[in-house]
């Protein structure tokens, strides 16, 4: 009774290929980090963009394929004929998350001196238009200590 609708039952893969796939996964992902140090201290927003992006595309895959290796029929050999690849896996891992804290205590200095900044700018704004007073013709005009008219 073979039907054309029936699934036939989904073969996984070798433990092995999900391994590999880690592995480069992993590998993308410290290259990723590091180039986002190095958008992030030259402050490219669009190269930052573009990178969040991907790096978000690389956990989900990290993720899926973390999921198939726990469920492989294979997966007991993690802990015998792939134990060394698994340490190095989990050591890579070890890096990226590194370099992540790293990216995100440079995101939270970049943002603590851009607001900085924009404090700066707006007392400079508010002293420079505290003594606005208005002309006969509606006008603003600025009179005071900050912008001295002296005619001699």
């Amino acid at each position: 009774m073979n039907s054309p609708f029936m699934r036939q039952p989904v073969q996984a893969k070798p433990v092995s290929v999900y391994l590999k796939e880690q592995e480069q996964l992993l590998g993308d992902l410290g290259a990723l980090l590091k180039s986002e140090r190095i958008a992030l201290r030259h402050r490219d927003i669009a190269t930052i963009t573009a990178l969040s992006e991907r790096k978000s595309q690389l956990m989900v895959q990290l993720q899926g394929n973390d999921q198939k290796i726990r469920l492989n029929p294979q997966a007991a050999l993690l802990k015998t004929a792939f134990a060394s690849r698994v340490r190095g896996i989990k050591d890579a891992l070890c890096g990226c998350k590194r370099l992540n804290e790293i990216n995100g205590r440079l995101i939270m200095l970049l943002l603590t001196s851009t607001r900085r900044a924009a404090g700066v700018l707006m007392q400079v704004r508010d002293s420079a238009t505290m003594n606005l007073t208005y002309n006969d013709k509606g006008t603003t005009q600025a009179r005071g200590p900050v912008r001295l008219s002296i005619e001699a």
